[in-house]
């Protein structure tokens, strides 16, 4: 149980840096380009009246026949219920992205949660991806290349863009 712990507290800190990293450095809630219209939605149901309620009423039961009458023409094995099942699952799939669809466009938290959501599973694929592919390494390894590669470096780039600032601000242009 305490390794299970441990394993899932990894994942919440997987799940935590990449919303930070989403939010702090690639626009958070805020899609990576900007909605081509305007659109305005009436989703007012009084002015709909009965015909609403018979849509809704109805448009379930036909929807389930429409998607079931396929899946148990198509294969002699499927019994009558086992498409009425398949074609229930799909009908409300159908209307979740429909709804979803509406709501995206209608109201801008969607919109932003939606994006928010994409971004940060997008980094959560990545270090997953990452921490399965790439080979682990030891500390001591680590170490070594952090001493002897990266702060040999990390002093010639700073002595390198010293002797550029000074080139670039004692240049004249003729």
């Amino acid at each position: 149980m305490r390794f299970g712990f441990f394993f899932f507290a990894e994942y919440v800190n997987v799940f935590i840096i990449s919303a930070l990293t989403v939010t702090l450095f690639f626009g958070g809630w805020n899609a990576p380009f900007a909605w081509p219209w305007d659109v305005a939605l009436s989703l007012d149901p009084g002015s709909y009246g009965i015909g609403l309620l018979v849509f809704i009423g109805f448009t379930p039961l036909v929807l389930t026949l429409l998607f079931a009458a396929p899946i148990w023409l198509a294969s002699a094995r499927v019994k009558w219920w086992q498409a009425l099942i398949g074609g229930f699952v799909l009908a409300n799939l159908l209307v979740i992205a429909l709804i979803g669809g509406v709501a995206y466009v209608g109201l801008a938290w969607v919109a932003g949660l939606l994006w928010f959501l994409l971004k940060t599973y997008a980094f959560v694929f990545i270090f997953v991806w990452m921490r399965g592919t790439l080979p682990r390494v030891r500390i001591d390894q680590l170490m070594d290349f952090a001493w002897k590669w990266m702060l040999p470096a990390s002093v010639v780039n700073l002595f390198v863009t010293a002797a550029a600032i000074v080139v670039v601000s004692t240049w004249r242009p003729v």
